[in-house]
């Protein structure tokens, strides 16, 4: 009875910490702009006396920053005022003309920074003929309207670092969810002894020899890595953020929501290296484990909410929030249930090469795979479709081009998984012929080999998808703007608005 409370006890603890940590988080992302008053490339009629700039979330007020230049200097009348926590003011000198280049640099609350330039061509009476020619160049000459900001070392740091934590995560929850699908098996009540409660029988988690021991070593290494990876991922971050605003410390990013994100990870992930310690050494004393067992699958929910806070979709890039970030979790569950199964069926079932355990933790998995993947695809390609934005952007942008990348590769994997698909069904043929059937073939079934082999072509195929995916988590997203200025009473400030030069398609 003292071992089944401490199990329940543990399997508590960790649902405690999971509601604690997990569930308030919610990080912005990758700040868009949605509207440009006046609109970027065009000109509008003296005098003007603001930009004003719209983005698609909230944001970090002290970390943002802004300049507009002019051929006299700057045009910038003190510093941004935030009208909302998404709208932004630019107040401009008085009698101010001619060319304005507007500099903007805006970081959500996940530290994500996100830069842009555009210019707005101010028109007296006096320059109205040479104002045109005089913004054709300085368009030409400006940057991008909207891209990704911070040097190339740290974004490919950051992206190298979030790849180990994805394909850590996807690891972690495959040995737990291919655990309770192939690997788990309660046994029936045990004896009941004295003190014993008809409420709460005692019962023992029964698996093949030596599959939990390498289930928890796997644990113990992914859990171990994640405890280096996260606060890593964390000082890059940090770290492109000062540099690209000098005089901002890791303090004041720490206790920032990218802080209490990785502080979070930190924490669950120290929780799941916790538990499966104590779980190891429950089994080396023969006690049950089941209440443990629990506890590592709620931790695990709890680092599949944390790492959604940190994905466009989870993030609000993707509304409504309430149908996209649901979506989220179930498009990482299912391809953590794909990709991660794969690496647990090959460190922790294979390993035994016993053909009693493999072949029916494989069938398990096939089956489950086989109604979960549709689904998974289902739900990456609306998520996709939904971020970005309009079709042009599949083949005009940055995470287009990736994305499409990532999309092949899932096909070609898709492809493999049909082949070992079929390896299975025919063992499962195999396996229904009578023995003297089976004894008269010429030649029998795929081996355990061939499905080890194909099995981790499938998985190395995988692995690259995740790699796509964490490119994908660190590439600005398409931009929202459609060269509308913002909508309301905003635009009435102004008469006299002409069309402007910002284009569309690939420009």
């Amino acid at each position: 009875m003292r071992r089944a409370r401490i199990g329940r006890l543990a399997a508590g603890v960790a649902v405690a910490v999971v509601l604690l940590l997990a569930v308030p988080l919610r990080a912005e992302a990758h700040a868009r702009l949605m509207g440009v008053l006046p609109a970027p490339s065009s000109t509008v009629a003296a005098p003007l006396s603001q930009v004003l700039l719209q983005f698609n979330e909230p944001i970090d007020r002290s970390l943002f920053r802004a300049e507009v230049d002019t051929d006299n200097g700057t045009g910038l009348s003190g510093d941004p005022v935030f009208q909302t926590e998404r709208t932004v003011v630019l107040r401009l000198k008085p009698g101010i003309a001619g060319v304005l280049t507007i500099s903007w640099l805006a970081i959500g609350t996940d530290a994500h920074p996100v830069q842009g330039q555009f210019v707005v061509g101010i028109r007296t009476a006096a320059d109205a003929s040479s104002l045109a020619g005089n913004l054709s160049l300085a368009v030409q000459r400006s940057g991008s309207f909207e891209s990704g900001a911070g040097s190339g070392w740290l974004t490919g740091a950051i992206e190298a670092g979030r790849s180990a934590e994805i394909v850590l995560l996807y690891a972690t929850l495959g040995v737990l969810m291919v655990g309770a699908l192939a690997l788990w098996r309660r046994a029936r009540p045990l004896p009941a002894g004295p003190g014993a409660s008809l409420a709460f029988p005692r019962t023992a988690v029964v698996t093949p020899p030596g599959a939990l021991d390498r289930a928890s070593r796997t644990l113990l290494v992914t859990g171990g890595l994640s405890l280096v990876v996260t606060p890593v991922i964390f000082w890059f971050e940090a770290s492109r953020i000062t540099e690209l605003i000098p005089g901002v410390g890791i303090d004041r990013i720490l206790f920032s929501t990218i802080g209490a994100v990785a502080a979070a990870k930190t924490v669950l992930w120290a929780a799941v290296v916790a538990v499966t310690l104590v779980t190891t050494r429950r089994r080396a004393d023969a006690r049950p484990v089941g209440g443990l067992l629990l506890g590592l699958s709620v931790l695990g929910g709890g680092l599949v909410v944390a790492f959604v806070a940190g994905t466009h979709a989870g993030t609000g890039s993707a509304s409504p929030s309430l149908v996209y970030i649901p979506m989220m979790a179930a498009h990482v569950v299912l391809g953590a249930l794909w990709a991660g199964g794969l690496i647990a069926l090959l460190l922790v079932v294979f390993p035994s090469g016993d053909a009693a355990e493999i072949w029916p933790a494989v069938t398990r998995f096939s089956r489950v795979m086989t109604f979960s993947l549709l689904p998974l695809v289902a739900a990456g390609a609306l998520l996709l479709l939904r971020l970005l934005n309009n079709l042009n952007a599949l083949w005009c942008t940055t995470y287009g081009l990736v994305a499409g990348f990532k999309v092949t590769a899932v096909l070609v994997a898709m492809v493999i998984g049909l082949v070992n698909n079929r390896f299975v069904a025919a063992h499962r043929r195999d396996e229904e012929l009578p023995d003297t059937a089976r004894r008269m073939m010429r030649r029998s079934g795929p081996t355990i080999a061939t499905l080890q082999r194909f099995i981790t072509l499938e998985a190395v195929i995988l692995l690259g998808v995740l790699v796509l995916a964490a490119v994908l988590g660190e590439t600005q997203l398409p931009p929202l703007f459609n060269g509308r200025v913002l909508p309301g009473d905003a635009a009435q400030d102004l008469n006299g608005v002409t069309p402007g030069l910002f284009g569309s398609g690939c420009q």
